[in-house]
């Protein structure tokens, strides 16, 4: 809808930001951002890398959190070792949270308690942090263990080996880079009629699947969120929640929709769009969700639908016709491009693979070598975000947002 070149001037707002994927890629991209969302493991991510440009972590830090413990048991390997951790994973992880209660740079304290995340949730397969395998592992219960999951719990103890543990650091601090965000931590219907944005990013739970409040349930506990009720997004009727969200957002000239086909289809959320006096264009992308686990039915149906939505009348829309950047003859429906798929049809979200006029390419080179490209913890400069949010293991998993 809008041309790259004035990207760097138009704010996104990432309204379920999550594991802030969508948001750390409007950034490197040059947009402002405002990530949003109600959980706690969310602020982490938005005040840790979205919001961040400069903080990280250090290998001091990483040593220091290795060191020996002292005196009572922390919180987390009171309540949660040996039943979801070992010992000396919940140690590190309550070494972590104490020495982000100590930090006074909000910054850091956010990497140091996102590095307690990712331990967390690489210590168990696929990323669902919960109890009971890991205190038959201990116990010598390796039977009982599934075949594909042996070597997490076999590589989890491993994480806490400096040079892992650093590595891992290094990983985190490569989310780290220039550019303008901000994370508000609400609901967003409260949140909407607040903010001004030009371009609005809303990817809720998808109606009818595994609500976030059951999947991180110990997680947030460790993080110290209070409890929440299942999302009503989660629902079966959940969709119908994204037409109070829309009229919500009534004011932001383009709106970007992703939700799941568990429970409504394509047309029908064009149509909530159109209701509402949008022009649109739309998608379905085909993801797999957990190959590992999922039946071979779920992995040939799955669907995730992208759906844009913009006011003809607004002034941004109006202004980019004008200059003749776009049109309704000249845009360019959405599509799964087959350059994205996988041989097994698994497309990839990159918007930096869409194949970009030369002379922009160049732009994009001159801005980087100019200090407005990503910094890497080595300050190297690169212009390649995919390149950055892989390193920084932020890569999509579909319903599983946090890992992104």
């Amino acid at each position: 809808m809008i041309p790259r070149r004035l990207w760097g001037g138009l704010t996104l707002l990432d309204a379920f930001s999550g594991g802030g994927a969508v948001s750390l890629y409007a950034k490197a991209l040059g947009f402002r951002v405002v990530a949003a969302d109600i959980a706690e493991r969310a602020r982490v991510i938005g005040e840790g890398l979205v919001a961040n440009s400069r903080v990280r972590l250090t290998r001091e830090d990483i040593l220091r959190l290795l060191a020996p413990r002292t005196g009572a048991p922390g919180r987390v390997e009171s309540g949660y070792a040996p039943a979801a951790f070992t010992a000396e994973q919940a140690c590190l992880l309550d070494s972590a949270m104490e020495a982000a209660e100590r930090t006074p740079d909000p910054a850091k304290a956010a990497l140091y308690r996102l590095l307690a995340i990712r331990v967390a949730m690489l210590a168990h397969p696929l990323s669902q942090v919960r109890p009971g395998t890991i205190e038959r592992v201990t116990s010598g219960g390796w039977e009982s263990v599934s075949e594909k999951c042996v070597k997490q719990y076999v590589d989890g103890p491993r994480l806490l080996r400096p040079e892992k543990l650093w590595a891992l650091a290094q990983r985190i601090n490569a989310g780290v880079f220039e550019g303008q965000g901000r994370f508000v931590k609400g609901d967003i219907f409260d949140l909407l009629p607040t903010v001004q944005t030009n371009v609005a990013y809303f990817d809720p739970p998808y109606a009818n699947t595994r609500s976030y409040e059951a999947e991180y349930k110990t997680l947030d506990a460790i993080l110290g969120d209070s409890a929440r009720p299942v999302s009503a997004f989660s629902r079966k009727d959940g969709a119908g929640l994204v037409d109070e969200i829309l009229k919500r957002a009534a004011h932001i000239p383009i709106w970007v929709l992703s939700f799941g086909n568990a429970a409504v289809d394509l047309q029908d959320l064009e149509a909530k769009m159109k209701t509402l006096g949008r022009e649109t264009r739309a998608t379905a992308v085909r993801y797999a969700h957990k190959a590992s686990i999922a039946s071979a039915e779920k992995i040939e149906t799955n669907r995730e639908f992208v759906v844009v939505g913009w006011d003809p009348t607004s002034t941004l829309v109006r202004d980019a016709v004008r200059i003749g950047d776009v049109g309704n003859d000249a845009l360019v429906p959405l599509h799964a491009d087959p350059h994205l798929v996988s041989p097994e049809g698994t497309a990839t979200l990159g918007l930096l693979s869409d194949r970009l006029e030369q002379g922009e390419a160049t732009r994009a080179k001159e801005r980087a070598s100019k200090g407005r490209g990503i910094a890497a913890p080595n300050e190297s400069r690169v212009d390649d975000p995919d390149a950055v949010l892989r390193e920084a293991g932020v890569d999509g998993d579909g319903e599983g947002r946090l890992e992104r």
